[in-house]
């Protein structure tokens, strides 16, 4: 059957017709999708990279005063004054809400950090040891409402005077605030960036941090354990007693090789390269301590080394050789030895 132009010409005019309907309720359906999909209140400007760095050095300074600088202030009774400004559940700063509507958070946050830059600055003025401290705080605090684009870093709540007396227990309550303070900005801050990181075939700026929170990532390190236990059951010349050393043993050699020996990432990550030298356990959780994850993986080898002591019947020969193997992948774990290079062994 042949068609002539005006037949052509209807058909074109009825496939427009129905395609044109088509095409308006796509482009809707696109233009609903980005308008519900768009994060809201996303303040623009902020270099989110840069927030992660600075609230990270503010919570390595505040872990070094707490653990350096409070030596001598441990007698010293708390002393609180002024107004304080605490984080509560209500500012929604958990990273997913962060990544949703991070407004009222931050706004929570620079309020703390402002409250923070004057007491620290009053501190700063006191004729004792904490002068230092004030200024070290008051320095990294400062940086970081740089980069959270806030031109006044004064909070302008009236604080009253401090007492020459009272300055010891103020400078001890505020460094404990403060590492209290930190914790939450790391933990926030780092959840917050992952939404921002572009450009690469992850959603982590280090997926190295976070992959021992990921679902399901405990269970398959239990079955793994509980597998390699079972195959060697299985073998009939092992005996019970050294089958439970071997599963220890083992376990702990993997466990040392793969979160305190290997270093880096095989992943692309915008982070200069300071992943470069450090192990997979340094990197967990950009380095904060006692989260769930390094719980877990530190109590796991110790239930094992329990579990093998019972079934070897504390042989003495087995007892030395788990004893030794929990204390090589324990050891490495504790805060004291993060980032320590024994002998420089390891180093680079």
């Amino acid at each position: 059957m042949q068609y002539g132009p005006a037949e052509l010409q209807s058909s074109v005019e009825e496939i427009r017709v129905m395609h044109l309907p088509f095409t308006t309720v796509v482009s809707l359906l696109a233009v609903f999708t980005v308008a519900f999909g768009a994060p809201v209140n996303q303040p623009v400007g902020i270099i989110w990279n840069n927030v992660t760095e600075g609230s990270l050095k503010l919570n390595e300074l505040a872990k070094i005063l707490l653990t350096e600088e409070l030596s001598h202030l441990k007698t010293v009774e708390r002393v609180v004054k002024g107004p304080r400004v605490l984080v509560e559940s209500t500012d929604k700063c958990d990273p997913k809400n962060l990544r949703a509507d991070s407004k009222p958070c931050l706004e929570k946050m620079v309020s703390a950090l402002k409250n923070y830059c004057t007491v620290f600055g009053i501190i700063s003025q006191f004729k004792n040891n904490c002068a230092e401290v004030g200024k070290k705080v008051n320095t990294v605090v400062k940086e970081l409402l740089f980069e959270l684009k806030e031109p006044h870093p004064y909070s302008e709540e009236n604080w009253p005077e401090v007492e020459r007396w009272e300055e010891p227990g103020l400078c001890r309550d505020n460094i404990e605030k403060l590492f209290s303070f930190s914790i939450l900005m790391a933990r926030g801050f780092p959840g917050y960036n992952r939404r921002m990181n572009v450009g690469v075939a992850h959603s982590e700026v280090n997926p190295n941090t976070q992959v021992m929170n990921s679902r399901g990532i405990w269970l398959a390190y239990l079955l793994l354990v509980t597998v390699l236990h079972v195959v060697l059951l299985s073998i009939p010349v092992l005996t019970v007693p050294l089958v439970w050393t071997l599963t220890n043993v083992i376990h702990n050699l993997v466990m040392y090789l793969f979160l305190h020996t290997v270093k880096g990432t095989p992943f692309e990550t915008p982070d200069q390269g300071k992943a470069r030298l450090l192990t997979h356990w340094e990197q967990m959780d950009n380095g904060i301590q006692f989260t769930s994850s390094r719980k877990f993986l530190t109590i796991s080898p110790i239930v094992l080394y329990i579990l093998a002591s019972f079934y070897t019947k504390y042989d003495a020969t087995h007892f030395l050789v788990n004893t030794g193997s929990l204390l090589s992948v324990l050891l490495p774990k504790l805060p004291l030895f993060h980032g320590v290079r024994i002998f420089g062994i390891n180093k680079y």
